[in-house]
């Protein structure tokens, strides 16, 4: 599932490929998106601008010029896409935006089908950022409120940083290669972390998502940039996915598999000790 460094990538993307440009038809062609009428959302984008593309955590959020708002979370192998008009759609492109200036066309790929893309008209904005419930993003909290949203839960320190809630945009990939640099063990309670150590893992939370974001993030399967470019992040994975590899700070220990959460975990055994 794309992270907060792939979905700022895909942003990124998208403010420089359709941001003020007006929509002349949306083509809907996948109800599974969204439980709506499929003519009703096409009349609803129909004549407006992109005035604004925003993420918070994994979640991109595109503005149009009536104060509406359309929600998209591009889940396991949800991709924008920007094409030629000519291009022919298959059964995959689950949603087409043409634009009245003729140019080129949006188009939303999922294959497995369990992206969102939603239409929330002005007058139930905030009613849907409260249904949300989506907690700081990770690049927006400070030290002090990482602390504080840490240390004031008793849980194991891996569950709760993927917890969208409580800081948004970390997945399985990027609190492993976190933790590892962090030196703290998967399997931490939360409340026991040193608020020294809690500022060093703030600090590599923040450098490791930046340093994912300079290298379009992580590609191991599907995910590619707004242009289909995928990402190279993967390359200066330390921790995740190197399962039975030399630990690359200790050198004496390998890198170790166990599940966390019920998600695959990787870190040294050797460099994250779990305290008692």
């Amino acid at each position: 599932m794309p992270e907060l460094p792939e979905v700022e990538t895909v942003v990124r993307g998208l403010r420089k490929s359709v941001l003020n440009r007006q929509i002349r038809k949306a083509l809907y062609c996948a109800p599974h998106l969204q439980k709506i009428n499929t003519r009703g959302f096409a009349r609803n984008l129909r004549g407006h601008r992109i005035s604004a593309i925003n993420r918070i955590g994994k979640n991109i959020f595109m503005g149009l010029d009536n104060n509406a708002l359309i929600w998209v979370h591009l889940r396991m192998t949800g991709r924008f896409l920007i094409v030629k008009n000519s291009m022919e759609i298959d059964c995959h492109n689950h949603l087409i935006i043409e634009f009245s200036d003729d140019v080129n066309k949006l188009v939303f790929r999922d294959v497995r089908k369990f992206g969102q893309f939603v239409y929330i008209p002005a007058k139930k904005r905030d009613h849907f950022f409260d249904e949300l419930n989506i907690g700081i993003d990770a690049l927006q909290i400070s030290g002090d409120q990482f602390v504080k949203a840490v240390k004031s839960r008793n849980r194991m320190i891996k569950p709760l940083l993927l917890d969208q809630s409580i800081v948004a945009g970390l997945g399985n990939i990027y609190v492993d290669e976190i933790l590892f640099q962090s030196r703290v063990h998967p399997r931490q309670i939360s409340s026991g972390i040193s608020k020294h150590k809690l500022i060093r893992m703030h600090d590599n939370m923040h450098k490791t998502l930046r340093f994912a974001i300079e290298n379009m993030g992580t590609t191991f399967d599907s995910f590619s940039d707004v242009n289909n470019e995928p990402g190279s992040f993967q390359s200066y994975l330390q921790a995740y996915n190197n399962e039975g590899s030399l630990c690359p700070r200790c050198k004496n220990h390998k890198i170790k598999r166990i599940v966390v959460a019920q998600r695959g975990t990787y870190f040294c055994p050797y460099c994250q000790k779990l305290s008692r």
